[in-house]
């Protein structure tokens, strides 16, 4: 049923008639048993395909002046939001590529530093077993400086720079075969075009029916 918020005079008008019809011809039952009940519930399809048929032509032309409404509404939303979507996506480039580049600067820092710290943990370790505690002593200096924090990221409110990672398939012969996914509209229609006269591994084709009734007064 079609609310109050939504009713325009096209569509409410004749809405109660097509309301009974809908009612009228919905509320059959035919439990399909015999050669009988088969003609019946056929020719039943085809009552109801006539109903459907008059419903999809008593909503089209509303349907036709609504979507045109929407599509030029839309069109001029879009002309307001593509300079804006555009800037929006060329700063979140930017930003997204100095991130990252940053992101590598500071891993690649503090591996450095954590190589100094470790040669100079060693030089404190000589040193101290040199007996030169004035030596060892600068060194543990060192090797605690070099250690220190690298780079803090800074932080903006509102804003979260979330890692995302993505597969890219080097060699699709090494994928392993859980990863396959089966072309099945290229299978079906193989299925439809050889009637199940063509041999493919691990498919096996399946005839079945599917019932196609016209529309009837």
């Amino acid at each position: 049923m079609v609310t109050n918020a939504t009713q325009t005079p096209e569509l409410v008008e004749h809405q109660a008639e097509l309301q009974s019809e809908v009612s009228a011809v919905v509320a059959v039952q035919i439990a399909v048993t015999n050669q009988e009940t088969y003609v019946k519930a056929n020719e039943q399809i085809g009552k109801l395909q006539a109903v459907r048929k008059a419903i999809v032509e008593r909503f089209s032309d509303p349907k036709k002046k609504a979507a045109e409404a929407h599509k030029s509404i839309c069109a001029l939303e879009k002309e307001f939001l593509n300079p804006v979507d555009q800037q929006i996506s060329n700063f979140k480039r930017a930003t997204e590529r100095w991130y990252l580049a940053e992101q590598n600067r500071i891993r690649a820092e503090e591996e450095r530093k954590r190589k100094e710290a470790e040669e100079a943990a060693r030089l404190a370790a000589e040193a101290e077993s040199a007996g030169e505690e004035e030596l060892a002593q600068e060194a543990v200096v060192e090797a605690t400086l070099a250690q220190a924090s690298v780079t803090v990221m800074p932080k903006v409110s509102g804003t979260v720079m979330r890692e995302v990672w993505k597969a890219e398939v080097t060699d699709i012969n090494a994928v392993p075969r859980e990863y396959m996914i089966v072309n099945q509209a290229a299978l079906d229609k193989i299925a439809q075009t050889m009637k199940g006269q063509l041999n493919i591994p691990g498919v096996r084709f399946v005839k079945s029916y599917t019932n196609s009734t016209r529309a009837k007064a």
